[in-house]
Formats: structure tokens, sequence, C-alpha cells
């Protein structure tokens, strides 16, 4: 098998594995030999396959060379994957912490130590409520019978009391929202602001309020579909990418348009989770690893007007 050189840098980049189907192993163990040691998925199906992501990332170390001590070539290799419960498993604060054990063995069982589990690195509520046309399930009248606050109680438990998260968050929430939960978590002795916040942002829809919120209050913004997807899934092609400014910046910096992006959102502050089957847009993803993001500050105040 041949392995990625050592990052030479830490940037926030991990690797997405919504809706790759048949191919998400494939895609991870890709994106595992290209560098990546940071993974998102979710516990909804159709959208994900946690199962997968876990297969894959047990069968790549056990394929590391001189690797005889699983669980310690998984902290020497400093695995940080994060999973989602989705609404409609928020019914109870009991089956909230079922989840996210269940998700901890299912991801990274195979890490654990007798009853010392490796955690998962975030545990995130994927969204406070169902709204027709998210998901499947959320078509058949599925909604969730717990408040954001009784849920959000449970997930400190994640962390505190079973260990299965280092790290709790929310993603798909508004602003007021979020801010009810900082204020909420703030009101109790021992309440827990989110550690990290995952919402949708590009150049041209940028969550500037979100990321605002969590500067001020120092949560992690972690950004999806940070390359225009969001607005492919609409039918409107992808106007982040095609736009001329980033087709420009590309040409002038001899990168693809992609990493324009994701450089841009890591230099503004975020973390992103971009995506790929096939390998040598795992690997162009990559070079962000290796290398830190390159945009000199009047291209990233030009990018910054995209959304004006």
């Amino acid at each position: 098998m041949d392995l990625a050189p050592t990052p030479i840098v830490a940037p926030n980049i991990g690797f997405g594995t919504a809706a790759l189907g048949a191919q998400c192993a494939a895609a991870v163990t890709m994106a595992l030999e290209a560098g990546f040691r940071t993974f998102d998925t979710a516990e909804a199906p159709y959208w994900y396959d946690q199962t997968a992501v876990g297969e894959a990332l047990h069968s790549f170390i056990q394929l590391l060379p001189e690797c005889e001590d699983i669980p310690t070539a998984c902290v020497e290799e400093n695995l940080m994957i994060s999973t989602k419960i989705p609404p409609w498993e928020l019914t109870s604060i009991e089956n909230i912490r079922n989840q996210a054990r269940q998700s901890q063995e299912t991801l990274l069982g195979f890490c654990s130590v007798g009853d010392t589990r490796y955690p998962l690195d975030a545990y995130f509520i994927h969204a406070p409520q169902c709204w027709r046309g998210w998901h499947p399930y959320c078509q058949t009248g599925n909604e969730a019978t717990l408040s954001l606050r009784d849920a959000w109680l449970a997930m400190e438990q994640v962390v505190t009391i079973d260990k299965s998260a280092r790290r709790i968050g929310l993603s798909n929430v508004s602003p007021g929202e979020l801010l009810d939960i900082i204020q909420f978590a703030k009101s109790r002795t021992n309440g827990r602001i989110p550690d990290v916040l995952q919402a949708y942002a590009d150049p041209l829809r940028p969550a500037t309020e979100l990321r605002r919120i969590c500067a001020e209050h120092g949560i992690e913004f972690l950004s999806y579909s940070t390359l225009g997807t969001q607005h492919a899934m609409q039918g409107k092609g992808n106007p982040v990418l095609t736009n001329p400014l980033i087709v420009d910046l590309a040409e002038y910096y001899q990168r693809s348009t992609a990493e324009v992006v994701l450089s841009w959102a890591i230099q503004r502050g975020m973390s992103v989770i971009p995506r790929s089957s096939k390998r040598t847009h795992i690997m162009e993803l990559a070079n962000l690893i290796y290398s830190p993001p390159f945009l000199e500050e009047g291209h990233l105040e030009a990018i910054d007007m995209l959304a004006q």
C-alpha cells in the first residue's frame, strides 16, 4: 500500500462521506492513502454508510506497516472521526446516549482497549427537527420528541459521562437556535456550549451570522458543501466552481478551482470536509494537507465580495 507523506501543516481539512453510495468504503480508503485522518459521517441511512466507513478505517489500520497493536496505531495515526444523530432519534436522553455509543462502536470499536473506548472526535445533532424533503425518513411523520434544549442535555452526557466523544456540536441550526443553546449552557453551572457547529457555507452563501456567533464564542465552524454542491443539488449547476473569479484565480495560482475555494474557507477561519469518489480529485483535495493555504489578502477580499 502506498502511504502519503507526513503532512507539513495541519489545516482544518477533513473528508466528507455524504452521498458516496456503494463507493463509500473505496473513497474512504483512497482518502486515507492520500493522507486524510479526519472524517465526517452520519447515522442517517440513504445519505451515509457508517458501517462502510468503520470497515474501511479498520482495514487501513490493519495494513499499516509493522502494525501489531491496532489501538496504539489508532492513536499514532490520530484518527478523528465525527458523526451525527438524526432528528428522528431525538426521542429520549437515554436513546441519544445509546446512539452515540453504538456509533462509536461501529466506527472506532476496533481502536478500543477493554472498557476504554477510543472516542469519536465530535458527535453532532444533525438537525433539531425533520422538515419535508430533507430525508426520506422525514416524509413519514417522524419528528423529534425532545426539545433542542433537552436533547442538548443528553449530548453533554455523551462527553462527560459516557465519553463516547471528545466534543459535541450542532448542525443545520439557525443563528437563534445556536444562541439559545449557548445561553442555555451558560446558565447552568456544568453546562457546555457547542464545541463545533457544522453548517452549509460557500463563497456565494457564506453563513456570515453563524460564523460571527461562532467566532464570538470560540466555537469551531465546520463548513459543508463548501464547493457549491448545494446549488447543483437544486438543479442550478455549480455557480461556485464555475464563477469567473474562481476560475481566474485557479489559473493565476496554477491550482484547481476546488483548491481555491477551500483555501478561501480555511483562511477565513472555517474547517472543511470536501468529498469525492475519484482518486485524482481526492489527491487534489489532499494538497491542502501538505501545503498551506495560498490566497493573497486581496484575492480573499475579492471572493468575499461574491456574496454581496
